[in-house]
């Protein structure tokens, strides 16, 4: 009798993740996991996909069954030759027979690595998951960055979700055909590798700190909940309080803006993000900023 499958689709809750060729990381895993759900029956659950497991610490409380497989479904970004599918487990620990007939498998699909399996001890869901013996690992499904690999993975869901299955010895109950995958209307405007889809999350804040040379970790600290109102469109990997200590990425950004440079977001650093994009200046980062600001990041012209 195979064991469940338990499926996280990596990002969401107002963070898109990576993007590239129009699509963004969350929406595309998401339609994966549906997919993996839709062939596996009851023998899988998906995890709830308003959520983001990462950043909401979800994995510090989900209670699976015993022996459940548990798979956080990603995808890769970096340099447009760059291709191909991993999976990470936590460092330290051997991989099962999951793990490697998942690598096999989607590095098959998603050819390019030269390590299909890849320790790591610095992912905050795998170590969450370590502690509490839950048995864990990641797909990189592919690099979203890559012309070849994103628009594979779009019209090839049923291809990938019948592996993930067969890799965890579940079989495939479901249609064996999905309805064909609906391209992206209009691409996002971007002439890199970031969704321009105004939304301010982890990927555009990767995205700023390499751009000011700061650690490229996707987190907004310290920033005052008072200002939250100025910020509608700022979500994932930003933390509000009632006691800022201020942000290294939004100093480095006041600096280059000729702000006041305190770290801490607010209605006059808005005003001067928006002068510098050439957008109204009126002090909300609404979705017009932020999409001005992810397109100039793609342009490397902030």
């Amino acid at each position: 009798m195979s064991k469940p499958l338990y499926i996280i689709p990596g990002h969401g809750h107002g963070d898109p993740g990576a993007g590239g060729h129009g699509y963004s990381e969350a929406t595309q895993v998401r339609k994966l996991a549906a997919e993996v759900k839709r062939l596996g029956g009851a023998d899988v659950t998906v995890h709830d996909t308003s959520r983001n497991a990462y950043a909401q610490g979800d994995l510090n409380t989900i209670n699976v069954p015993k022996g459940t497989m548990v798979l956080e479904l990603h995808m890769d970004s970096g340099q447009a030759s760059a291709k191909g599918a991993h999976v990470i487990i936590k460092s330290g620990f051997n991989a099962d027979s999951f793990d490697n007939a998942l690598a096999k498998a989607l590095s098959s699909i998603f050819p390019g690595r030269s390590n299909i399996i890849v320790g790591r001890s610095d992912l905050a869901n795998a170590n969450r998951a370590a502690k509490r013996g839950i048995n864990y690992r990641l797909a990189e499904c592919g690099f979203i960055s890559n012309e070849h690999d994103a628009k594979y993975f779009d019209s090839h869901l049923t291809e990938v979700a019948t592996a993930i299955l067969k890799a965890a010895g579940i079989k495939v109950k479901g249609a064996a055909s999905a309805p064909a995958p609906s391209a992206p209307a209009t691409p996002a405007p971007s002439t890199g590798g970031l969704s321009v889809d105004g939304w301010w999350g982890w990927g555009t804040t990767k995205a700023l700190q390499a751009h000011l040379r700061c650690v490229a970790d996707g987190e907004v600290w310290g920033q005052w909940s008072g200002n939250r109102r100025w910020l509608p469109n700022c979500a994932g990997g930003w933390k509000w309080g009632a006691n800022p200590s201020g942000s290294p990425v939004i100093r480095a950004l006041q600096s280059r803006l000729g702000a006041t440079a305190d770290g801490i977001a607010g209605r006059d650093t808005v005003s001067a993000l928006q002068r510098r994009l050439g957008v109204y200046p009126d002090g909300v980062c609404g979705p017009k900023t932020v999409r001005a600001l992810q397109a100039a990041l793609n342009d490397g012209r902030l």
